[in-house]
């Protein structure tokens, strides 16, 4: 922590030990509560757990650093994180923040606070949307620790009635459970009013989002109020209000940093390809520790022609990723391509080597690496060497359940880089046809179409598998329209033998088996089967808007029939 090179990192620099002496026998609700320390300075930790102590916590655990907390956060069940600012290696405490909320790993209930040596960490956590439950500037003592805990746990416990719907991804009864507790008009109105919006758009319920950032800027124009009305207005594409707003955030606060992202992705959708890639190059300057800015950046900087910004960001990209959740083969195969297109071969081969040593065993990584070495083979002239180990990775690749789409779309890139256009559009068509309605994988796909110059043929792939989609789906609701719900399911099921991975006909499928036991009574393998399937849809995209709303008509069915076994 840098903030402390000038100040004694002793007990008494944070806390006045008489003060916490003095309160050791002071009756509070510390006792049964669970604390996670986080501080890359052992005697930090130390210190903070003998305050902690002093009034009555019994049950600490410590953390040095942000991989460690979000392994700590897995395991246990935390009802207090205290987390340093400044975490090292250019990781803070509100990046930690926002991973975990993103990972479903703090429950609603959780007091998240700050501490800080840094004045400037409080302009960058009051300007966060997802902002902690506050932040602490050291020195500090223990009586101001307990009274600034003391509330926020109050606040916190509040919460406690969306825990568990929260914590099982149960978005709709979350937003019912806050819409009662904003009807009560308490002093906790208001933040039950920004989870409710926050959850409606991230199921997707831009129209319910938009109306309730209206009330609450009628009350208070409150910051992050105004980034959730423009993130309300994107999501109803209206694109101009929403940028306008957007700039508005950073003139008034230029440390509300996903207003910078969703900016630049307006700027990219409107094809303000230099606008995205300065908006984008800025927010990395302010806060250089976001692995998905830096490969938003690299994306931007590559569709824009930039291929040193491309190459520096894609770097960074891999360099931050390596120690974190986040590393994936496909960030060692995005710079090395990058690399190879500024002839720096070496370079190339070198991500390679790395890229081998560390998925050295792993069937995904080795495999990314095979497709990899295809393109610097080809790259090199050696067009025997590389369609061999292209070839290679195609027979392999049905049998990796584990590939991203990331992973796929690299894939087709290297196949049209060699001319090998039938393998290409044959992994392209399955993208599509799996993910037939998510605008962000489609639209990645056609500009990978443009960059290998088939930008044409490869609209006309797109476009006609979605519509193949469209139409089989459309079939089959004809089907269950008319009352044969039986045609309708074996439809969807056919279809997903051939598109295991689409969200939507895993969905149909459930909406049709749902339709038939309501229509001709309990079907037990057909329910055995929907189970399943909203189980994986859980796994693979719990906000997705269709499921939340499937999951209130599965748990009435479920409950009307007395099957609580088959309860998500």
């Amino acid at each position: 922590m840098s903030s402390l090179s000038n100040q004694s990192t002793t007990f008494n620099a944070i806390t006045s030990a008489k003060e916490a002496t003095g309160r050791r026998d002071y009756s509070n609700p510390f006792a049964k509560k669970q604390f996670l320390v986080v501080d890359c300075v052992p005697e930090m930790q130390r210190a903070m757990s003998m305050t902690l102590q002093s009034f009555g916590a019994e049950k600490v655990e410590y953390a040095g650093k942000a991989n460690d907390a979000l392994v700590k956060l897995m395991r246990y069940d935390f009802d207090v994180v205290l987390c340093d600012y400044d975490l090292g290696g250019g990781s803070d405490g509100l990046y930690l923040y926002e991973e975990a909320k993103e990972r479903n790993l703090l429950k609603q209930s959780c007091v998240f606070m700050i501490v800080s040596g840094e004045r400037r960490a409080a302009k960058v956590l009051s300007a966060a949307e997802l902002a902690p439950d506050g932040y602490l500037l050291k020195p500090f003592t223990g009586e101001e620790l307990a009274k600034r805990l003391e509330v926020a746990m109050r606040r916190r416990d509040a919460f406690k009635v969306v825990d568990e719907a929260l914590m099982s991804h149960d978005y709709m009864a979350a937003i019912e459970a806050c819409g009662k507790k904003i009807s009560e008009r308490n002093e906790f109105s208001l933040d039950f009013m920004k989870l409710k919006g926050s959850l409606s758009m991230k199921i997707g319920d831009y129209d319910s989002a938009h109306n309730l950032y209206q009330q609450v800027l009628k009350i208070k124009e409150i910051p992050w109020a105004k980034v959730g009305m423009a993130k309300s207005m994107a999501g109803l594409k209206k694109v101009e209000p929403a940028i306008a707003l957007f700039q508005q955030v950073i003139v008034e606060n230029d440390r509300v940093m996903e207003a910078y992202d969703w900016l630049a992705k307006l700027y990219q959708d409107n094809h303000e390809l230099d606008k995205a890639q300065q908006t984008l190059k800025r927010a990395t300057e302010l806060s250089p520790a976001t692995i998905r800015r830096h490969q938003a950046l690299a994306q931007v900087a590559e569709e824009n022609g930039d291929l040193e910004q491309a190459k520096k960001a894609y770097a960074t990209t891999l360099d931050l990723a390596k120690a974190s959740w986040h590393r994936s083969p496909a960030h060692y195969a995005t710079l090395a391509r990058t690399q190879l297109a500024s002839q720096d071969k070496a370079e190339a081969m070198k991500t390679l080597a790395s890229l081998r040593r560390d998925y050295k065993h792993n069937p995904e990584g080795e495999w990314m690496a095979d497709v990899v070495d295809s393109t610097i083979q080809n790259h090199g002239g050696n067009k025997a060497a590389a369609e061999k180990l292209l070839r290679s990775a195609e027979e392999r690749m049905p049998q990796l359940t584990k590939l991203k789409d990331s992973d796929r779309l690299e894939f087709a890139r290297a196949c049209y880089g060699q001319g090998q256009h039938d393998i290409g559009d044959k992994v392209a068509s399955n993208l599509v046809r799996n993910n037939h309605d998510n605008e962000e994988l489609l639209q990645k796909l056609s500009t990978l179409f443009d960059q290998v110059g088939r930008g044409d043929a490869g609209r006309e792939l797109i476009a006609s598998n979605v519509q193949g989609i469209v139409d089989l789906n459309n079939q089959a609701v004809r089907e269950a329209q008319s009352g044969d719900h039986d045609k309708a399911i074996a439809l969807f099921q056919k279809a997903l033998q051939e598109m295991p991975e689409n969200v939507q006909l895993m969905l149909n499928l459930v909406n049709a088996i749902i339709a038939q036991c309501h229509r001709q009574g309990w079907h037990e393998s057909n329910i055995k089967h929907a189970h399943e399937l909203l189980q994986r849809v859980r796994e693979m995209a719990p906000t997705n808007n269709k499921f939340q709303k499937l999951l209130q008509a599965w748990r009435s069915l479920i409950d009307q029939h007395q099957k609580r076994e088959f309860l998500l």
